[in-house]
C-alpha cells in the first residue's frame, strides 16, 4: 500500500473495469445519491464510465506535483512512505466508489450511500493512524497558522489530531454499517469535530509555548 505504483495500477484497473462493462451500462447512469439514499442526479453512460477515472488521474497527478512546488519540499523525504500511503488510499477509495457506483447501475444489491459512509470512515481512520508521521509542509496535514509557525505545535497537533481522525473515522464507518439511518447526522458531527478540534488544539498549544 506504500508503493508508488499502487495508485496508477488502481487507475488502470478502473479503466479496464469501465471498458469491460461499458456496453452493459444503461443510457443514463446514477451519478449522485441524496441523504435519503435515493438517486438525485444521473449522467450519460460516457460520463458514468469516465468521470471517476479522470478524477483519479487528476488527483494522482496533483498529489505528485505538490511536493515539487512546496517551499518545504525537503521535508517530504522524511515521510515519503506515509505520503505514498495517503495517495494510494485516496485513489483506492475512488476506485472502490467507481466499482460500487457502476455495479449498482448493473443491478448489484448495494447501498451506495452506505458503502460511501463506510469508505469515508475507513479513509479517515487510515489517515489519522498515519498523521503523526507527517512533517511540516504547506500542503499535507493539519495546516493552521500555529502548526506552520512552530514545529513542536505541528508535532503535538498531528499526534492528537490523528487520534481524533481515527476515532471519528471508526465511528462513521460503524454507523454507516450498523445504523445507516443516522449516517447523515453523524457525518456532519464528525466533519465538524475533525475540522475544528485540531485547529483549536493547535492554537491552545501555541499559546502555551514560551515563544508565543
Amino acid at each position: 500500500m506504500r508503493s508508488r505504483w499502487f495508485a496508477p495500477l488502481c487507475i488502470a484497473a478502473m479503466i479496464i473495469f469501465g471498458a469491460v462493462i461499458y456496453n452493459q451500462l444503461p443510457a443514463q447512469v446514477p451519478m449522485h445519491w441524496g441523504i435519503n439514499g435515493q438517486v438525485d442526479r444521473t449522467g450519460s453512460r460516457l460520463e458514468g464510465a469516465l468521470l471517476l477515472p479522470l478524477l483519479s488521474i487528476g488527483v494522482w497527478l496533483l498529489m505528485r506535483v505538490l511536493p515539487r512546488i512546496d517551499p518545504r519540499r525537503a521535508s517530504y523525504a522524511e515521510f515519503q512512505d506515509t505520503f505514498n500511503l495517503f495517495i494510494n488510499i485516496v485513489i483506492l477509495f475512488l476506485a472502490a466508489l467507481y466499482v460500487v457506483m457502476l455495479g449498482s447501475t448493473l443491478g448489484w444489491n448495494i447501498s451506495v450511500p452506505q458503502v460511501v459512509g463506510v469508505g469515508v470512515g475507513l479513509l479517515l481512520a487510515v489517515l489519522g493512524n498515519e498523521m503523526g508521521r507527517v512533517k511540516p509542509n504547506w500542503f499535507v496535514g493539519i495546516r493552521t497558522p500555529w502548526t506552520l509557525a512552530d514545529p513542536e505545535v505541528w508535532r503535538r497537533t498531528h499526534r492528537v489530531g490523528g487520534r481524533i481522525f481515527f476515532v471519528a473515522g471508526l465511528v462513521m464507518a460503524a454507523v454507516a454499517l450498523l445504523l445507516p439511518a443516522y449516517l447523515f447526522a453523524v457525518i456532519l458531527v464528525c466533519v465538524l469535530v475533525v475540522a475544528l478540534a485540531p485547529t483549536v488544539y493547535s492554537y491552545v498549544v501555541w499559546r502555551q509555548r514560551p515563544s508565543a
